[in-house]
């Protein structure tokens, strides 16, 4: 007679979740996915960029990858809970976890509305968000413009090939994805001025060099902070810190990530994290509550990317089928 497989809780439905998901199904488990969103991919899906460091993928954008797993996992045995978030976790006295979900939408397969689920093991693959709300709460009139489609958080909007950048656009920030944006949207004839608050670019020097190319289209104001943006139709006017203005058509906030740690849901757990709030793992990807994994960028806060987060995936599953006796050890 052959047991019943155990149902392994996946919270988060990007690369990470999915890889998860896959190797479990491979190794006989049944995989239950809750992602908020109404579809699986997580910030792969948001993302029209090329990506290059994915093997065997050449020429596709990252939102091209998310969708290639999606279907992928579709031929799968796992439950997909879409449009859903955890509403309450707690370990029981068998030290299962109990799982009550909040369904946000009729999106899911395989689950009904708001039933709770108990599993032995639990994967938080909750990824990361886009750092830009402090910004706009901070610097006067930023949220209005946001509202109004002219300032962005985030890197997506200027690699939508139907955006409409006009003539001159700000990036905040000075990191990798400032610089190779900055770049991007000077290829495209768009004059981008970059407004950071260090000194030098906190950038791989490859990509400052490439941007060096562009330098009749480009300028780099270091040691600057905006603390004001006005609307001056069509245009913005930033003020900024030194009493200078410039005027552009729209704003890109690309000040990094921040991990989705944070959740209520999490904190009776108690996990460890780091200084700057990515969860603590180990080798096996799992945290500092035994039975609980946390795969992707929510627990890699120096080399976050698809390839990262899908190995890690696989990992955390390996380990989870090892300890329920569903794998060789």
């Amino acid at each position: 007679m052959i047991s019943q497989a155990p149902s392994v809780a996946i919270i988060g439905g990007g690369p990470a979740g999915m890889s998860c998901a896959l190797w479990l199904c491979n190794y006989g488990l049944q995989p239950i996915i809750v992602e908020r969103d109404v579809v699986l991919g997580g910030m792969a899906r948001r993302s029209p960029y090329p990506n290059e460091w994915l093997l065997g993928r050449p020429g596709e954008t990252a939102r091209e990858n998310a969708y290639a797993f999606e279907r992928h996992l579709r031929q799968l045995s796992a439950t997909v809970c879409l449009g859903a978030r955890p509403r309450q976790l707690r370990r029981e006295g068998d030290g299962r976890f109990r799982l009550d979900p909040i369904l946000c939408g009729a999106h899911s397969s395989g689950l009904p509305a708001a039933h709770p689920f108990s599993t032995a093991t639990l994967v938080i693959a909750t990824g990361t968000r886009y750092q830009g709300e402090e910004w706009l709460d901070r610097v006067h009139n930023a949220r209005l413009m946001a509202a109004q489609g002219r300032v962005h958080v985030g890197a997506p909007w200027a690699g939508e090939p139907d955006a409409d950048f006009g003539s001159h656009v700000a990036v905040i920030g000075g990191g990798d994805n400032a610089f190779d944006v900055a770049r991007m949207l000077a290829e495209r004839g768009v004059r981008v001025t970059i407004v950071m608050r260090s000194s030098a670019p906190r950038a791989q020097p490859l990509i400052v060099q490439r941007l060096l190319k562009h330098r009749g289209m480009t300028q780099v104001l270091s040691r600057r902070s905006v603390r004001a943006v006005e609307d001056c139709d069509p245009r913005l006017r930033l003020q900024l810190d030194d009493g200078d203005c410039i005027e552009v058509d729209h704003v890109i906030l690309l000040l990094g990530y921040r991990p989705n740690s944070d959740e209520s849901w999490m904190l009776d757990l108690a996990l460890k994290k780091d200084a700057r709030g990515y969860f603590v793992v180990d080798g096996n990807m799992e945290t500092s509550c035994p039975g609980v994994f946390a795969v992707g960028d929510v627990a890699n806060s120096l080399h976050p990317c698809i390839v990262s987060a899908v190995a890690s995936g696989a990992a955390a599953a390996r380990e989870i089928a090892k300890r329920l006796g569903w794998a060789p050890a």
